[in-house]
């Protein structure tokens, strides 16, 4: 790990740095083209600001966050299925990697490449004068929340993984794995200190909803509440990020692109553009679309689109097909646009969603449901979602009945959409029922991907996850 973590060491090497915040800022610095000391860095607001942007330029450019998380786990899980050639998608289809698999080695030191830059923040902040009372608060708050994210991934992908909190990588390189409960914990603590520290609006990023604020911590608490099991915390949560102002459902006239648009009212936290932060259309939809009209490389399973009632315009939207001779192959298409050519003809700009308010919905009924002291809320809750995709509402008083009614929501709303439902079907204990009849030599070792071996080889106290 030593040998990687020295890779993606964040050294400030521009001259000008991009703040990813709805506007550009210019960073002026005189300094060597390929160092910059970090007390100069932390020697003003304006030059901290520039810090805190490589951070969120970091995760925004980073293919895992970009692309491939929703892309590889829509493989991994059952909506999704891969038709092309590619080896390592191949792969991923089929749950079939190993511990000699490269494909990981990205996810892994991508995720960590964004936690050292976090790190750097919150330690420079800290460690050096020069940045007002303020500024050292909410920046930190805020890498504080991206770190967070980070470890969530990675947790949920790679099981325990070392946790890794400074930037001495003659420290952090040696690391051995933390267990999965305590890097929970610290999930815990730097999404509370997010929530505590950070306002509750988006002054922080310039009114665009491209920066995390109180609110991005709440909903990241509401999930990773719901993921531990801890009903009331995470129904507790969902529900401040609901009674907010700030946010409200796409109307169903809208859906078909509202969802997707830069700063639309139901977006809780998104991404600029990895490439330019001018750009109109996402990396997800140029992948997905690739090699379209005339030979798709995904289709959902048909299994998966059985589900849907004809009427449901998630179905109707959020779905295309293409006709390949006598085949029909259906893809994504949240995201409509490929190229920026097609999202500036058409005058619509979408933005990669981090975050947005229907899983919170989904997250209180899941909540309420399991507590089953309010399976009216929790009915009403869902049927929030149902009533925007105009599917039949649902009337069911069982609590189990409903629960299974709200678990399926959740994988009609969220199909396609960053991890949602590979780690939902890990989370309630049912992939390797799904999987195995689904995906021949599956093994239940296979919820989790193998850590990298590069990884292993530059750390003597990395272990390989048992079963690899």
């Amino acid at each position: 790990m030593l040998r990687i973590l020295n890779k993606v060491i964040f050294g400030f090497v521009l001259l000008s740095i991009t703040i990813l915040y709805g506007c550009e800022k210019t960073v002026e610095i005189d300094a060597p083209l390929n160092e910059i000391t970090t007390p100069l860095v932390f020697s003003s607001d304006k030059l901290a600001s520039g810090a805190l942007a490589g951070v969120y330029t970091g995760l925004a450019q980073s293919s895992t966050q970009s692309s491939d998380l929703t892309v590889f786990s829509s493989l991994l899980a059952d909506d999704l299925n891969y038709l092309g050639v590619n080896p390592s998608l191949v792969e991923i289809n089929s749950n079939g990697y190993t511990a000699v698999s490269t494909f990981q080695n990205t996810v892994f030191s991508e995720w960590y490449n964004i936690i050292y830059r976090a790190n750097q923040v919150i330690e420079g902040l800290q460690k050096y004068e020069g940045t007002s009372a303020r500024v050292k608060k909410q920046y930190t708050a805020e890498a504080k929340v991206i770190r967070a994210y980070c470890y969530f991934n990675l947790v949920n992908t790679f099981g325990d993984v070392p946790l890794i909190k400074e930037t001495d990588v003659t420290v952090t390189g040696l690391l051995p794995k933390e267990t999965t409960a305590n890097i929970y914990r610290q999930i815990i603590e730097d999404l509370t200190a997010g929530k505590t520290d950070l306002a509750a609006d988006y002054s922080g990023s310039s009114n665009t909803r491209l920066g995390v604020n109180k609110f991005v911590a709440t909903a990241l608490l509401a999930r990773t509440y719901l993921f531990l099991g801890e009903y009331q915390a995470a129904e507790s949560n969902a529900s401040e990020v609901i009674a907010s102002s700030l946010y409200s459902l796409i109307p169903a006239e809208n859906m078909q692109t509202g969802v997707w648009v830069k700063d639309n009212v139901e977006s809780i936290w998104q991404m600029s553009s990895p490439l330019n932060v001018n750009n109109q259309y996402t990396v997800e939809a140029a992948n997905i679309m690739a090699s379209l009209p005339g030979n798709p490389q995904y289709d959902i399973r048909s299994s998966f689109i059985a589900l849907f009632e004809q009427t449901d315009l998630r179905r109707q939207r959020w779905m295309r097909e293409y006709r390949v001779g006598t085949l029909v192959r259906t893809i994504p298409y949240k995201y409509k646009y490929p190229t920026n050519a097609e999202a500036v003809a058409a005058n619509v700009r979408e933005a990669p969603t981090v975050l947005r308010l229907a899983e919170q919905y989904l997250i209180r009924a899941e909540a309420r449901a399991r507590i089953g002291s309010n399976l009216s809320g929790a009915r009403s809750d869902m049927n929030m979602i149902r009533v925007r995709a105009r599917s039949a509402l649902s009337t069911t008083t069982d609590a189990n009945g409903l629960l299974q009614e709200i678990l399926l929501e959740n994988r009609k709303e969220f199909f396609c959409e960053q991890a949602f439902r590979w780690n939902t079907i890990k989370r309630t204990g049912e992939a390797d029922a799904i999987l195995t009849g689904l995906k021949p030599g599956f093994r239940p070792v296979a919820k989790l991907l193998p850590i990298p071996q590069a990884n292993i080889d530059a750390n003597p106290n990395l272990r390989q996850t048992e079963g690899y």
